[in-house]
């Protein structure tokens, strides 16, 4: 099985001019009523892995970033991920050895390819002046404002993917072509199932990391 050494030695070979980027996939806690925007909904990752589509399916959502001038924040939907360097791969080792079952699952995908398609932000985190519309705020960040559940990967850099309207009104629905998909990140008991599950998909080329 493939160890944290394995994957960053795997990672900094594949970010080699064409750098790397992880969403996450996570649980909500029982009761937790009100999905919150930094992350897409569970079902999205267990509905890519069963169905027969080589594409991957995802959905922005809004409300990303800082607030402009008077208080209002960004309606561009977006994909929130983070670039997979250094502080990311040493945030996933914090990950493993303290442990977070509420991570259940995490998408790398090629940067370079998803800028043929998407509108691909690298987030700023320095305070612009004067702030941004509200079109804007979702390309700065305030890193102290990160804490809760994505914790150890508060600090990481942050990159959004803005996702156009689909042909649904106002459902900001897109599909990543599978060259755009590098591995995943999987809990260590469904190692196998995913890989089964990607040969079955003909994705034998995607990596899978048992590490969350």
């Amino acid at each position: 099985m493939a160890t944290l050494k394995d994957f960053r030695r795997w990672a900094k070979r594949q970010s080699h001019r064409r750098g790397i980027i992880c969403h996450f996939y996570i649980k909500q806690r029982d009761g937790q009523s009100k999905q919150k925007q930094y992350y897409d909904k569970l079902d999205y990752a267990h509905f890519n892995l069963l169905s027969d589509s080589k594409s991957w399916l995802v959905k922005g959502t809004t409300g990303h970033g800082i607030t402009s001038k008077r208080g209002k924040r960004s309606k561009v939907p977006c994909l929130n991920c983070f670039e997979v360097d250094d502080l990311f791969c040493s945030s996933l080792m914090r990950l493993a050895r303290n442990g977070n079952d509420r991570f259940e699952l995490g998408i790398l995908l090629n940067k370079r390819k998803l800028k043929n398609r998407f509108d691909v932000i690298d987030v700023s985190t320095r305070r612009p002046t004067p702030l941004p519309l509200p079109s804007q705020c979702h390309m700065y960040d305030n890193a102290r404002s990160r804490m809760g559940v994505l914790n150890p990967f508060n600090f990481c850099k942050v990159v959004r993917v803005e996702v156009p309207e689909s042909e649904l009104p106002e459902v900001p629905i897109a599909r990543i072509r599978p060259d755009a998909i590098l591995a995943l990140l999987v809990r260590r008991r469904a190692r196998k199932a995913a890989i089964d599950r990607l040969r079955d998909k003909g994705l034998e080329e995607v990596e899978v990391f048992g590490l969350l």
